[in-house]
């Protein structure tokens, strides 16, 4: 019995069947109440027609005849009607992805995509209060001699003798240890060093002034004896240089803005009531799930 049960409940004319049974209860019910029926009058426009017409084209590279148009056309009426009907009976209420979706929908059409307003002046305004957003890491030239701290006794000593050798013309590339990082690094960014380096290694580096060879620095590793070949500062650029992305991101906090005041007022015409959260409820609930696992 319940194998065919489970036979029919996969068969679509059932299902087609109880729809339609829902749907006659609920005009039974919508009748009895006195209540009137949903609107029945579906307008075309023109203006829709061509949209049907123009994606249609987009997409096969040509217009669509007369019989294409008229399937269209029929299968937008079919999504109306279905709409409407699904609206009528609530099933969109309860359903997280349909509330994100409108949510989304809604959140869009707040959005200002013009920037009409981002005139120069208004972007080297937005680009001085955020300075730190658009601001060109220091950068530095240098080459590095590993010392293994696990290799050598006294890595002072080691230190002190290398760093005679290398300020005396010595060859880095023979000398020192050897290491899965690179020997030469060309105009590094400070957080490129913080990561092949750690921190205390970067910061250290880039307070060091060019020429000649100095050191130990320490990093996880062990220790390293550096010489700085150039090197440049942090700064923040021209608007002329990053207009582009100083627009992007202007137009991303003011859409971000404009929707939270959008928010801000449509939540002034609510009241909004929030019960207090059931710990003991709450309580059962973490029980059984802590059991389930």
């Amino acid at each position: 019995m319940s194998e065919l049960f489970s036979r029919l409940w996969r068969e679509p004319l059932l299902h087609f069947l109880l729809i339609g049974a829902a749907l006659f209860l609920y005009y039974g019910v919508v009748a009895e109440d006195g209540g009137e029926a949903p609107q029945k009058r579906i307008i075309v426009t023109s203006g829709q027609i061509t949209q049907l017409s123009a994606n249609f084209a987009r997409s096969r590279m040509r217009q669509p005849t007369q019989q294409e148009l008229d399937l269209m056309v029929e299968n937008h009426v079919r999504e109306e009607i279905f709409y409407r009907e699904a609206m009528a009976m609530g099933l969109d209420q309860d359903d997280p992805m349909v509330r994100r979706r409108m949510r989304m929908k809604l959140e869009f059409m707040l959005e200002d995509l013009s920037g009409q307003d981002a005139s120069d002046e208004v972007l080297t305004a937005f680009l001085n209060q955020h300075p730190e957003r658009f601001r060109d890491e220091a950068q530095v030239t240098f080459r590095q001699v590993f010392l293994n701290s696990e290799l050598r006794k006294n890595i002072e000593g080691s230190a002190r003798q290398l760093l005679s050798t290398l300020n005396d013309g010595g060859d880095p590339d023979a000398l020192g240890d050897p290491t899965m990082a690179s020997r030469a690094f060309e105009m590094a960014p400070q957080s490129v060093v913080s990561r092949d380096f750690g921190d205390d290694f970067a910061r250290e580096l880039f307070s060091l002034p060019s020429g000649g060879w100095t050191g130990p620095l320490y990093s996880p590793f062990g220790a390293h004896l550096v010489r700085i070949d150039a090197r440049t500062n942090a700064r923040v650029p021209e608007l002329a240089e990053i207009r582009s992305e100083v627009l992007r991101e202007y137009l991303v906090d003011k859409r971000e803005q404009q929707k939270n005041l959008a928010y801000q007022r449509l939540r002034e015409g609510y009241e909004v009531e929030i019960e207090a959260l059931n710990t003991e409820k709450t309580g059962v609930l973490s029980q059984a799930l802590g059991e389930t696992r």
